[in-house]
């Protein structure tokens, strides 16, 4: 299984959510955070996932 699929979801003032999909269908949905840094976390993810 691997991930196939991403998307972010910033919702203001500062909360970010992350969509999976995975080779298999499989859908998840996560938090990632780093208090008050959306924008810093956005980026650590889109570069983990790249």
């Amino acid at each position: 299984m691997r991930i196939t699929d991403y998307e972010l979801f910033e919702v203001p003032p500062r909360w970010l959510f992350l969509k999976l999909t995975t080779s298999d269908g499989t859908v998840g949905w996560g938090e990632p955070v780093v208090e008050g840094r959306a924008k810093t976390v956005r980026t650590a993810v889109e570069e983990l996932l790249d």
